[in-house]
């Protein structure tokens, strides 16, 4: 019961004051091999099927935790709270709102009062104080992490180290206790450092788009001799592409960070993604794009056809793909993949 769960879609949830009340953060991702049937009872089957395998796993293992905070994501998903607090049973449940838009002032004031709200309902919850002092401890934890990741993720480009293997540890880092997840950064640092060079027959992309959750289609890509080198998930880069700063009021460092972090499509406005992903590929030469969407993930659907274009006109190689929830290899999108890279070879 030592395990705080959220849900969000885009790396919402500040997993620091978690921390700093004593709870271990567990960011729910579902379970792909496991049919939707129970969250089907209560959501639509025509939305997003990653979200409804969130609510199956939260049906079945919501006991196993102290509680649930909810992020607001995208304008499907956020108001399943409405549903969750109905059939999910669970100690504590709680409806995290977050800016749509960092850009204004606003925004930063708005945050800090639904994390203070928050910080209030733990602390009478569970009895625990949650100080400046405790969220400054969690900050320097985080960061750590962060700094480990950053260094993991950088050896992509020059180590054979597979996207299963990477996707893999960055579910790990918003699912395991902190200590944990530091020894076994460290171990892997030393780890991918003794792997081979990367591989000459795999191609280098930039990944974007919808997250993934599962490994399989981490497989596809690597079926199709493509390796991811730069994302900008939020399982993967989104969460530790900066660092949290040092500033006197922990809360208003967090809000700093999440402002200066990767946008995903479900923010507004567009543009701050396009600059992440532009300087992500001049940064690395990286000249490939796979940009995909989860089927019924409508933000990126939209988002798609903006950055594509953009990307496009700036010179780079880049597809868009819609793809299932499904644990298996989508051998579909791997001959669309293939068919791709090696026309863009002949030209």
């Amino acid at each position: 019961m030592d395990k705080l769960a959220y849900f969000d879609s885009s790396h919402d949830f500040p997993e620091e004051i978690a921390m700093a009340a004593g709870f271990t953060p567990y960011k729910i991702l579902g379970d792909v091999k496991t049919p939707n049937d129970p969250a089907d009872q209560y959501l639509q089957n025509f939305i997003c099927p990653a979200a409804r395998s969130f609510m199956t796993d939260a049906l079945a293992h919501s006991g196993e935790w102290a509680g649930i905070v909810l992020a607001h994501g995208c304008d499907t998903t956020h108001r399943f709270y409405d549903i969750w607090k109905l059939h999910v049973k669970t100690p504590f449940l709680h409806f995290l709102n977050v800016p749509m838009n960092y850009e204004r002032k606003s925004a930063a004031k708005f945050f800090k009062t639904e994390m203070k709200l928050l910080i209030t309902r733990l602390e009478a919850k569970f009895g625990v104080k949650i100080t400046d002092a405790k969220l400054k401890d969690a900050i320097k934890t985080s960061n750590e992490i962060k700094g480990k990741l950053q260094k993991l993720a950088a050896m992509r480009g020059e180590k054979d180290i597979t996207n299963r293997e990477y996707l893999e540890l960055c579910v790990k880092s918003v699912q395991l206790p902190k200590a944990d997840l530091l020894a076994l950064l460290d171990k892997k640092l030393k780890e991918w450092a003794a792997r081979p060079a990367f591989p000459d027959g795999k191609k280098k992309i930039l990944l974007t788009g919808s997250d993934v959750t599962y490994p399989e289609w981490m497989d596809t890509l690597e079926e199709a001799n493509l390796r991811v080198v730069r994302d900008d998930l939020s399982i993967g880069e989104r969460c530790f592409a900066t660092l949290i700063p040092d500033k006197a009021d922990p809360l208003d460092a967090i809000i700093e960070y999440k402002a200066a972090m990767p946008r995903p499509a479900t923010k507004n406005p567009p543009d701050p993604r396009l600059d992440f992903l532009l300087k992500e590929l001049k940064d690395s030469d990286i000249t490939t794009v796979v940009s995909q969407n989860l089927k019924f993930c409508e933000p990126y659907a939209f988002d798609s056809v903006y950055t594509m274009k953009a990307l496009k006109a700036k010179g780079y190689k880049a597809i868009h793909l819609e793809r299932e929830f499904s644990p298996t290899i989508d051998r579909q999108a791997v001959n669309r993949l293939e068919a791709f890279m090696e026309i863009g070879e002949k030209a």
